[in-house]
């Protein structure tokens, strides 16, 4: 069967959510994330309400979603099969990180803001780090031939997330001035070194 519609829709979806989320960012900038409502986002981006739903469920997920999370397996995929685990772990957090900073810094900025300060965005975002670790630690097993549960899988997984959290907090906390990319590879050494001392 040709992929070929399925990834222009895809690739449509994908557009449109952008551009909701764009201005929904341009509105919290404005306004703040709590007096902002969903009517608001639906109305500059000259949408209805409803539409607006059909793409984010909530008005939290307009700020939790990127167009890297459906992608990730792909960018798994793609790493050599005899790559170490932790290697390929960083390839794909490094590259994702990457395309969202390139795309638009000043818009990851404000999201890592409202997510370190919204309680209720905070909770869904470290959740959802949880299962996406899983899922990345699921399809490297399965590559490898392990068993999909493997506990040195999942842990390589939450510990890399958490690194980058604290790269991700460390830029937000000097206003996005430092290079991100810089400070998620510091992250990513300090673990490493950290690791091989215990």
């Amino acid at each position: 069967m040709d992929p070929a519609p399925y990834d222009l829709r895809e690739r449509k979806r994908t557009r449109t959510r952008l551009m909701i989320q764009g201005e929904a960012m341009r509105l919290f900038a404005e306004k703040g994330y709590d007096d902002t409502t969903v009517d608001e986002i639906a109305y500059a981006a000259a949408i209805s309400p409803r539409t607006f739903f059909r793409y984010f469920p909530t008005k939290e997920d307009v700020v939790l979603w990127d167009e890297y999370d459906p992608i990730a397996p792909d960018l798994l995929a793609t790493r050599p099969d005899g790559e170490p685990v932790a290697k390929s772990f960083r390839a794909v957090i490094r590259e994702a990180v990457e395309g969202l900073y390139r795309r638009d810094p000043d818009q990851l900025l404000l999201r890592i803001r409202l997510l370190n300060s919204v309680p209720e965005l905070r909770a869904r975002m470290l959740k959802q780090q949880d299962t996406a670790g899983e899922l990345l630690a699921s399809l490297l097993a399965e590559r490898r031939g392990m068993a999909g549960n493997d506990l040195g899988l999942r842990v390589l997984a939450a510990a890399m997330s958490a690194a980058v959290l604290v790269a991700f907090d460390a830029w937000e906390k000097n206003g996005g001035k430092a290079d991100l990319l810089v400070l998620v590879d510091q992250a990513m050494d300090a673990l490493a070194d950290g690791l091989r001392d215990v």
